[in-house]
């Protein structure tokens, strides 16, 4: 079943991908429909707000400089999106590559990331693009090495 999950994931990953691709040639970018550069910063200052909020991972964030975070965050997603601006950053798999970070706090990352596009009306199409594009990075960004299944009610029945 969790084999049939992924390739199910994979393939909506890799039709959504194209799709946006296929758009972009055509059309405005995925940055510019969302709304461009003020929208964007909105977005990524809304997005540093919700993981403040997130008890799953706002401690990973407490100690950082919320003008740097939110600049490279800007200007990774501003990149992603199709703006023409230079992400400053190293890559998706350096910068995470220390920091151990499982399952569970990427899929928070990413319902923050979902709440932010909400809470700036940005529409279902735009929406299912940019989640494309963070599951595209999730390699890069997650430890496989850490399991989750410890916190499934199976396993803390077999704990006792």
């Amino acid at each position: 079943m969790k084999k049939l999950l992924n390739i199910v994931l994979s393939a909506s990953f890799l039709a959504a991908s194209l799709t946006a691709v296929a758009e972009e040639a055509k059309g405005p970018t995925l940055f510019e429909r969302m709304g461009g550069e003020p929208i964007a910063r909105e977005i990524v200052s809304d997005i540093w707000d919700n993981h403040g909020k997130n008890p799953i991972v706002k401690n990973r964030f407490q100690h950082s400089d919320p003008v740097y975070v939110k600049q490279k965050v800007y200007e990774i997603f501003a990149m992603a999106t199709g703006a023409d601006v230079e992400y400053t950053g190293q890559d998706m798999k350096t910068t995470h590559a220390t920091m151990n970070i499982s399952e569970m706090e990427f899929n928070a990352v990413v319902d923050d990331i979902m709440d932010a596009l909400d809470e700036n009306n940005i529409a279902a199409q735009e929406k299912n693009e940019v989640l494309a594009i963070l599951w595209s990075v999730r390699p890069d960004v997650v430890n496989s090495n850490i399991s989750t299944k410890a916190l499934s009610p199976a396993a803390a029945q077999h704990a006792h």
